[in-house]
């Protein structure tokens, strides 16, 4: 039996960050004029923090002098008798409670849980199914009555049955136990004293994970008092926690931990399609019961924070192991993304930047993308967040450069107010967990009506669109597809995150905007914005010369494109820019083992009725098959009564349309299939990519 733990020796002075939400629900029910008999179910990983919050209750329950009792669910939970046997040791040594000669030691124990209000901590409670049976039909009937609270830690929280339990499921309230925030952490590094540039560095570095952090704290404080020792800070970052992960999971569960770290959620025969040997369906039923593995309609998934843990490990444990997995897991979502709506297309584009952040800038003077933030669910701009953006404009406008080059400043809030207006849905924001703005870019969705606008705030724009004016002065709003972004600023004065980091979370949450098929403008003079922009993947597309405005010199347009490519070839462009050259091989092996895209199957059905020429294009030629055959496959494809997965018979109706038939122009083909061109085109592309991969399939099987 062991006492309540009021002090560890091996730990210096602590101090506690965080469990708000956990201590004013225990202190609510220590306070409560008439108790019932409940349950705290507190969960999460090893080193998130469980023991320490159940030491906090402790304290703050013998200030309220109640009766508290502690057990350690590794020793005192293998029976009911050496439950029984804890409780009552407890009592006699911390309260001299002794039971009479001849009373049942069960009895014993109810009676003075009944006696008083009454406090029960068991820690370590994944041994719980040993004795859960008599818990629920021998012990926990006889206080139903009484006022006692039983708080139960474990890592990966009290099964099923008993939240289904009608007599405790409506007793308990579920604590898992997250993550630190920045916030928190930083406080915490405060009072332990650590110098303010050392704290935002540790922070980036323990990702909120409590024990990782106080350890740190340790070592770091632990070399200050040797002068001889190395700071050491490099060697902390994913190993400690890394370790701590591994050992939270059982050996056989943790290869397929990395890889779901890959992954932004994953079904079981998602999971297989990359694990070798495979899991099986107890395996996976295992992996979805580890207290940080959440269960979601589209599989399991990590936290963002320890599945970046965990890809570290990965990468230092078998780095060219990692670039393979890593690279299986692009080709995967990069199909997946075809497929999917336009909140699922989010999700992916989000987590494969996460996958390669490492290749974009990780020091730059207007977004730093080393550090791991979460922009986490998108939220529109909403009428009542003006203010908050005036105010991030208006503060950002003097001390640094996130402001427009093409608009004069004192229009600025003119401009954004009209933008709100007029083009709401081209103000992408950042907003924290609160939901308060911390970041912005905002700019007017080009058609008939916002051109006015944009000649009036910056008519030299007009100027580079010349090509395209006399189309989008007659162009609808709903058919848009081209944001021109004037406006961006970042709360410069936010005491959590820096300039850079804000800005990295806008830009990467505007691109994610994009992937769904838009187009994105940009116009900049400044050669810190020309060089991101290019690492990034935009395309130069020309200089407008301006006087007058707050910059007064040549600025350069750039344009991402995302209607006229894919989003997976954009992510392979920038890694090419800026990764290894074994990367690059390994992209470039794997793109020759590649399903056809939307660019082939076009370049075969434009040549369909000249087999000869069909005959010498790369696609065709690589698979050595003759024009003749190919084209009785793309007839029997377009003309079959199912279509074949994922091409639609919408698909087949446009394919047969432009490119069997052929004997309307697009406009007129638009109106047929009742869509604007815009819509029409971007339906078009979608068909093509739909037949590159039923064409794979069907040439596979003719050549045999």
């Amino acid at each position: 039996m062991e006492s309540i733990p009021i002090s560890d020796p091996y730990v210096p002075r602590r101090y506690i960050v965080g469990f708000s939400r956990e201590m004013a629900s225990f202190k609510q029910w220590l306070t409560d004029p008439n108790p019932t008999t409940s349950l705290f179910d507190v969960s999460g990983i090893g080193g998130i923090g469980k023991t320490t919050l159940l030491l906090e209750m402790t304290k703050a329950a013998s200030q309220a002098e109640v009766l508290t009792l502690w057990l350690d669910g590794q020793s005192e939970l293998a029976t009911s008798g050496a439950f029984l046997s804890g409780l009552g040791a407890s009592l006699e040594i911390e309260y001299g409670r002794r039971r009479e000669p001849g009373l049942p030691l069960l009895s014993f124990v109810i009676e003075e849980l009944t006696r008083q209000r009454s406090v029960l901590l068991i820690d370590n409670c994944s041994r719980l199914a040993g004795i859960e049976g008599w818990l629920m039909s021998s012990f926990l009937p006889k206080l139903t009555d009484a006022g006692v609270l039983f708080v139960m830690a474990s890592r990966g929280g009290l099964p099923l049955q008993w939240y289904t339990s009608p007599y405790w499921g409506h007793r308990i309230r579920a604590f898992p136990l997250s993550l630190l925030t920045r916030e928190e952490v930083l406080d915490y590094l405060h009072r332990c004293g650590l110098d303010e540039m050392l704290r935002t560095e540790v922070a980036q570095k323990t990702k909120g994970l409590p024990l990782h952090l106080a350890m740190t704290v340790d070592v770091l404080h632990s070399k200050q008092s040797n002068p001889g020792a190395s700071a050491g800070l490099d060697e902390i970052p994913g190993t400690l926690s890394a370790d701590i992960l591994r050992e939270a999971a059982s050996p056989d569960l943790f290869q397929a931990l990395s890889v779901l770290s890959l992954l932004p959620a994953a079904d079981q025969s998602t999971l297989n399609r990359l694990l070798d040997p495979p899991l099986d369906a107890a395996g996976y039923y295992a992996l979805g019961n580890l207290s940080f593995v959440r269960r979601t309609a589209y599989g399991l998934t990590l936290h963002h924070v320890i599945a970046g843990l965990l890809r570290n490990d990965f990468a230092q444990r078998d780095a060219a192991q990692f670039q393979v997995r890593r690279q299986q897991v692009f080709q995967l979502l990069a199909e997946q993304f075809r497929h999917a709506d336009t909140r699922q297309q989010r999700g992916i584009a989000a987590h494969i930047m996460e996958l390669y952040r490492e290749f974009l800038p990780s020091a730059h003077a207007y977004a730093d993308f080393s550090t791991a933030l979460s922009p986490g669910v998108h939220t529109p701009f909403r009428p009542e967040d003006l203010g908050s953006l005036q105010q991030l404009l208006a503060a950002a406008i003097s001390p640094t450069n996130w402001q427009s080059e093409l608009v004069h400043a004192k229009a600025y809030s003119a401009l954004l107010d009209d933008i709100a207006r007029h083009s709401p849905e081209g103000i992408c924001v950042v907003r924290d967990d609160s939901g308060t703005p911390l970041a912005f870019c905002a700019g007017f969705w080009l058609h008939g009506s916002t051109l006015p606008m944009l000649d009036r705030y910056a008519p030299g724009i007009l100027a580079l669109l010349s090509d395209e004016r006399v189309a989008l002065r007659t162009l609808s709003r709903e058919s848009a597809d081209t944001l021109c972004v004037l406006l961006a600023a970042v709360d410069v004065r936010h005491p959590l995150y820096g300039p850079e980091e804000l800005g990295a979370l806008l830009m990467r949450q505007w691109l994610v905007e994009m992937t769904s098929g838009l187009r994105g403008i940009m116009f900049t003079a400044d050669p810190q914005l020309n060089g991101l922009f290019q690492i990034l993947g935009f395309q130069e597309m020309g200089h407008i010369k301006l006087n007058g405005t707050e910059t007064e010199g040549e600025l350069t347009r750039w344009e991402l494109d995302f209607r006229h490519q894919t989003f997976d070839t954009w992510v392979k462009e920038v890694i090419r820019q800026t990764g290894p050259t074994g990367l690059t091989a390994l992209m470039t092996r794997n793109e020759s083992r590649a399903e056809m895209d939307g660019t082939a199957a076009k370049q075969i059905l434009e040549l369909l009725f000249r087999s000869e020429e069909m005959e010498q294009l790369p696609v065709v030629r690589k698979m050595g098959l003759r024009g003749t055959a190919v084209q009785t496959c793309v007839q029997n494809i377009l003309t079959a009564t199912e279509a074949g997965y994922p091409l639609t018979q919408l698909d087949q109706s446009i394919l047969r349309a432009v490119y069997l038939q052929k004997d309307r122009n697009k406009n007129q083909l638009a109106d047929d299939f009742h869509m604007s061109r815009t819509t029409f085109y971007r339906h078009t592309l979608q068909a093509l990519d739909h037949m590159g991969h039923v064409l794979t399939r069907a040439l596979s099987e003719v050549r045999g």
